[in-house]
């Protein structure tokens, strides 16, 4: 009958849903929409054939007195509010910005650059875009020339560095 097979095939459809789901949530920030920092390995790689990328570690600054003026909802407010501040300052679409779940506080950009000044520049615009918006932070910049295959976790190591430097 049309009923038997509705309901034989109701768990079928209920787990391509949470499949789907499961999905959904490994490649976005249920929180921010940003991207997963899960997918910055093959982002890099994407990105780097075409030649310079740069990589810029975000990470705002004393988070703790977010999560204190109201729990975790001021610190999902502020997160919230300094994702949309760095969309609105990385203006090119070709921009990838990440939430790094490692700290929670933490972004990453990757972008196809000209050069480093260029990063340097866009890093800098966006350190003011945050401080304005009142979630400052402090960023840590990594360049690759295009001349040699980088790997995400050397980018993010040099960006750490830097982002430490900054501070």
């Amino acid at each position: 009958s049309l009923v038997g097979a509705f309901i034989g095939a109701l768990p079928s459809l209920l787990l391509s849903r949470r499949l789907l789901r499961l999905e959904r949530l490994s490649m976005q920030d249920p929180l921010t929409g940003l991207r997963s920092g899960r997918m910055l390995d093959g982002d890099v790689d994407l990105l780097s054939r075409s030649g310079p990328i740069a990589l810029l570690l975000v990470d705002l600054d004393d988070f703790r007195r977010f999560n204190e003026l109201g729990y975790r909802e001021g610190g999902d407010r502020a997160l919230v509010s300094a994702t949309q501040r760095m969309m609105a300052s990385l203006r090119r679409r070709a921009d990838r910005v990440y939430r790094l779940h490692t700290a929670g506080d933490e972004f990453a950009a990757l972008m196809s650059i000209r050069d480093e000044r260029q990063a340097l520049i866009t890093a800098q615009r966006l350190c003011v875009a945050l401080r304005d918006n009142g979630t400052p932070a402090s960023i840590g910049v990594a360049y690759c020339d295009g001349s040699t295959d980088p790997r995400a976790c050397e980018l993010l190591a040099d960006a750490s560095a830097n982002k430490e430097k900054a501070k």
